[in-house]
């Protein structure tokens, strides 16, 4: 398993993001036990990705759901990009639990 305090490189940059507690896709997925949809969570991290550093994301490169997100968890972003490839590559986890990885690749505005 990956520490997520043990990732530090010149160039990577760490993110938090909330997960809301409330959402309305909430109770179909799944009723007693909510999880946050993987299309919501990419939609959320896209954006968030693209606010930071100011590009628009072109191509889903990879990605993989490695463990469920829940209403309310706090996600730690840890992000690594290089400009001259237009590649961004990120690592989420869930206080130690790595629950996401991939990488995208993007225009720079």
């Amino acid at each position: 398993m990956i520490n997520p305090d043990s990732i530090s490189a010149a160039n990577d940059k760490e993110l938090v993001l909330l997960v809301p507690s409330e959402h309305a896709c909430y109770a179909d997925h799944f009723p007693g036990n909510p999880l946050v949809p993987g299309a919501l969570l990419l939609k959320w991290i896209l954006a968030r990705l693209e606010r930071e550093f100011n590009c628009r994301a072109m191509n889903l490169k990879s990605i993989k759901f490695l463990a469920p997100v829940k209403p309310a968890d706090t996600l730690k972003i840890i992000m690594n990009g290089d400009r001259t490839t237009a590649q961004l590559s990120f690592t989420i986890f869930v206080l130690s639990t790595q629950v996401i990885k991939g990488s995208i690749e993007c225009s720079y505005d």
